[in-house]
């Protein structure tokens, strides 16, 4: 039986096993299509939905990259009981043949909870899945599969425009069209809702409801004979930005390596690890700390930061720059209560790049850290992390200062 692509894009055992399946394609585009652009002589927007959702697809497919931040949500209440699950859906898309897709699940069953994470990439029609336990990367063919990310362009397409309405409304001041309609045949979009901008045709959010079965959710949830009842809430941003989606750095690399080369992906950058240390699971584009085993931990975040809401209170008025973002990321890792700063000093890689180097310690002192701190562009902050065991911190250290030393941006 063929699986219809909606559901692929929104069921749970899809984002943990298959959530960046995509095909085809080659790169990103820097520029909002022509076909999108405002036109001085365009007569008011259409409300036909025959017309409208025909435009949106065509919008979405020539703009090419994006990223995505979703939220998909189950809340189940029956007689025998109640459960829940919250999913975050970090993914960007670069063309047509590059997704990267990171999830993070709670979920409550009655008085049992539990937790997941994945990130899943696809690179010319090959899937790379982190394990969540593990950390370890596994390689399988997604050439055959159809093209997907998360909740994508193609549920425009599939929305059924005999029935579908379209309004003229506002979305964050913004005038948006908003679609109201049904996806036939597939039980997680019993309804759907896009916005998409009136100027440039580009999606702004889309709204499923719906339903799946238990068996979706990686053994979270219950499973039952009758459907979950689910609901997604997708943003799109970053449109044209172009976004690298590259192949995980430890695909093909040897234990006793003396470096491996680090390949960001939503700002790309290239730095030196050391093959003495070991890489730590992470979840590249949500931020979060794993730490290594075998005495060694390895640590590297990466954060899109806006200005305007980044550099507040303690920051306010600020100019946005390495040393400003320096003292925010200090001032977050300080209020947490986790982490003792130790110093915060000024640093210059080899290409040049002006940054803060921040030492800071967990408050029982088992694991120092180094974080490259540095701002990249006039709306972007971004920072690298080391950490080893503070008894072999002084063992690893001047390697880390190396390896930090030779970070560079790729542009």
């Amino acid at each position: 039986m063929k699986i219809h692509p909606l559901l692929i894009k929104v069921t749970i055992s899809t984002l943990i096993a298959i959530a960046a399946g995509a095909c085809g394609g080659d790169g990103a585009s820097d520029a909002i299509p022509a076909s999108a652009s405002p036109d001085a002589t365009a007569v008011s927007p259409s409300t036909d939905p025959a017309m409208v959702l025909p435009t949106i697809s065509a919008a979405m497919s020539e703009v090419r990259s994006w990223q995505v931040e979703a939220q998909l949500t189950v809340d189940d209440v029956t007689a025998d009981g109640e459960q829940s699950l919250i999913t975050t859906i970090h993914a960007a898309r670069s063309g047509l043949g590059a997704n990267i897709v990171v999830t993070r699940s709670n979920a409550t069953t009655g008085s049992i909870s539990g937790f997941t994470s994945a990130e899943n990439r696809i690179v010319d029609a090959q899937r790379y899945r982190r394990d969540p336990n593990s950390g370890i990367w596994t390689v399988s063919d997604a050439g055959d599969e159809p093209a997907s990310l998360t909740v994508d362009a193609d549920v425009v397409g599939q929305i059924d425009t005999s029935t579908a309405t379209v309004n003229i409304t506002e979305l964050g001041g913004e005038g948006v069209y908003h679609v109201t309609g049904t996806v036939p045949g597939v039980d997680a979009a019993e309804s759907v809702e896009v916005f998409a901008g009136i100027n440039d045709n580009l999606v702004r959010m889309i709204l499923l409801e719906g339903g799946a079965p238990g068996s979706n959710f990686g053994g979270l949830l219950a499973i039952s004979e009758r459907l979950l009842p689910q609901s997604v809430e997708a943003h799109y941003l970053e449109y044209g930005r172009p976004i690298t989606v590259h192949v995980p750095p430890i695909i093909g690399e040897t234990d006793n390596a003396e470096t491996r080369s680090y390949l960001s992906t939503i700002n790309p950058f290239t730095m030196a690890v050391p093959g003495d240390l070991r890489p730590a699971p992470r979840n590249e584009l949500m931020g979060e700390t794993f730490n290594g085993t075998g005495g060694e931990a390895l640590f590297i975040i990466e954060e899109y930061l806006d200005v305007e809401e980044a550099f507040v209170g303690e920051l306010a008025g600020a100019d946005p720059d390495a040393v400003t973002y320096a003292r925010r990321f200090q001032i977050e890792i300080e209020k947490s209560g986790t982490y003792e700063v130790l110093s915060n000093e000024p640093f210059t890689t080899d290409s040049g790049l002006q940054a803060r180097l921040i030492l800071f310690t967990e408050a029982e002192g088992a694991v120092k850290w180094a974080h490259l701190s540095y701002l990249h562009g006039d709306d972007f902050g971004f920072g690298a992390s080391y950490g080893g065991y503070t008894e072999r911190y002084d063992e690893i250290e001047d390697a880390i200062m190396a390896s930090f030393r030779s970070f560079a941006i790729v542009e």
